[in-house]
C-alpha cells in the first residue's frame, strides 16, 4: 500500500517540476454520481430469512483539485487530489416489524493519474479523452441506526483502508488563455474489488435477524463502482 502511494506521489511531483514554459494548468472540479442502475452496482435487493433488505445511494458526489502536465501537442497527464462521498440507504421489510430505514455515507480519498489525449473540433474547442487509476483511501467504518428504532443497525466494514480504480473519461472542453478552461464530460470510476461489505441486524421481541457469531453473519456486498458528470474549470496559463 506504501509503495502504491510512494509511486503516484513521485508521478506527481515528475509532473510539476519538469514543466517547461507554463505547460502545467491548475484546475478544480465537481462531479456529481450519477444515481444509475446499469452503472451504480450499489443499488441491491434481496430477501432472506423473510427479511427484505434494499440498498440504495443516495445524492453522492466527488470534489477536487487537478493538475494537467502538458507532454506535447496531443498527449497531457492529469493528477490531483479528490474527496468522494458515497451516500446509501438501507431498508428492511418483514410482516413482524414496522418497516425502517437508516442512512449511513462512505467517504474516501482519491489520488488519480491519466493519460490524457485530445482533438481539437473547432476554434477553442477540444474533445478529451483519458485513461488511469486510482490510488483510495477509505476513512472509516461506518455504524448507523434506523430511522423508527435503535433495534434495526448496520455495520459497514472496510474490505482494507484503500483500493486501486480503473479511471475512464470522456469530454469536451473550451479554452481561452484569458479566462481558462471550462470542461463538460463523464467519468467512469470501477474498483477492482469490492469496498467492504454491510452487516444488517435487527432485534426485539418479535423478530431476530443476524445476531449470530460474526463469521456466520450476512452481508451485503458493496461494491463500489459509480458514473460521474464532470464539471471542471482550469485556470489561465
Amino acid at each position: 500500500m506504501k509503495s502504491n502511494l510512494l509511486l503516484l506521489f513521485c508521478l506527481v511531483f515528475f509532473c510539476k517540476v519538469n514543466g517547461q514554459n507554463n505547460l502545467t494548468t491548475f484546475g478544480i472540479q465537481y462531479k456529481p454520481i450519477i444515481p444509475s442502475l446499469y452503472f451504480n452496482s450499489s443499488h441491491f435487493q434481496e430477501e432472506i430469512n423473510f427479511f427484505t433488505f434494499n440498498l440504495k445511494p443516495g445524492y453522492s458526489y466527488s470534489l477536487g483539485m487537478l493538475l494537467r502536465q502538458k507532454v506535447n501537442q496531443t498527449f497531457s497527464i492529469e493528477s490531483g487530489i479528490n474527496y468522494i462521498q458515497r451516500n446509501y440507504s438501507l431498508s428492511i421489510d418483514n410482516i413482524q416489524i414496522d418497516n425502517d430505514e437508516t442512512f449511513f455515507g462512505l467517504r474516501s480519498y482519491e489520488l488519480p493519474i491519466q493519460l490524457l489525449t485530445y482533438v481539437q473540433i473547432k476554434e477553442l474547442w477540444y474533445l478529451n479523452v483519458a485513461f488511469g487509476l486510482s490510488y483510495n483511501i477509505q476513512t472509516s467504518d461506518i455504524l448507523s441506526y434506523g430511522n423508527m428504532s435503535d433495534n434495526f443497525i448496520q455495520n459497514t466494514y472496510r474490505k482494507t483502508g484503500s483500493y486501486i480504480a480503473l479511471l475512464a473519461n470522456l469530454g469536451i472542453e473550451y479554452r481561452s488563455s484569458e479566462s481558462g478552461y471550462y470542461y463538460f464530460g463523464t467519468s467512469l470510476h470501477r474498483p477492482w474489488t469490492e469496498l467492504g461489505r454491510i452487516y444488517p441486524e435487527y432485534k426485539d421481541n418479535n423478530a431476530n435477524f443476524n445476531n449470530v457469531d460474526f463469521k456466520d453473519k450476512y452481508y451485503l456486498e458493496l461494491i463500489g463502482s459509480f458514473v460521474t458528470l464532470d464539471f471542471r474549470y482550469f485556470f489561465g496559463e
